[in-house]
């Protein structure tokens, strides 16, 4: 089991016991089924991002919560040091690179897209915005209907409390830093 997968396990089901979840009660707060969810937990799959984003929501945590590892005091290491999120089959790919913190209220990741790729982002609960610093390539992102494109040098921020849709329709893989900001 990877990194990312195996700390999913461990902190669904630290999440769920502290809060005294069944997992059918689990299950009706996210919309994941109590098999997916069971086999989550026992580390025999590996959820989707957007599994994890439904299990986030459902829990009101971040993202990064479900994924979240111990800190360390000082590291460096490379963008993709750290086992992927994957989605599209494979074709659009997110490296968390700094896991989110209540003191900080933010959660930052290393993203990739592929010629071709449609990712169907999923609404955040609450004050969330989402900022996208575009290293390589263009992001064509649609925000609730809205067409936004933004180039390497060029950052997109947006409410992300809607449906957003991330496309790479160049011919180049495109690459940028992700922050989501959960805002009080």
């Amino acid at each position: 089991m990877n990194q990312a997968a195996d700390a999913v396990a461990h902190n669904l089901k630290g999440f769920r016991e502290s809060r005294n979840l069944s997992l059918d009660q689990l299950s009706n707060q996210t919309g994941v089924s109590k098999s997916m969810l069971r086999q989550i937990e026992n580390g025999k799959s590996s959820p989707t991002i957007a599994t994890i984003w439904k299990i986030a929501n459902g829990l009101r945590v971040s993202f990064t919560a479900l994924l979240r590892k111990p800190a360390v005091d000082a590291e460096v290491r490379s963008f993709k040091d750290v086992e992927p999120l994957i989605e599209e089959d494979g074709h659009y790919r997110i490296y968390p690179l700094v896991p989110f913190d209540p003191e900080r209220s933010f959660e930052t990741y290393h993203v990739e897209i592929d010629p071709g790729t449609i990712f169907h982002g999923v609404p955040h609960e609450g004050n969330v915005y989402e900022y996208l610093y575009v290293n390589s390539g263009t992001f064509t992102v649609d925000v609730n209907g809205e067409i936004f494109k933004a180039g390497a040098g060029e950052f997109l921020q947006f409410h992300a409390n809607c449906l957003h849709i991330y496309s790479n329709g160049g011919d180049e893989t495109a690459t940028a830093i992700m922050q989501i900001s959960y805002l009080a």
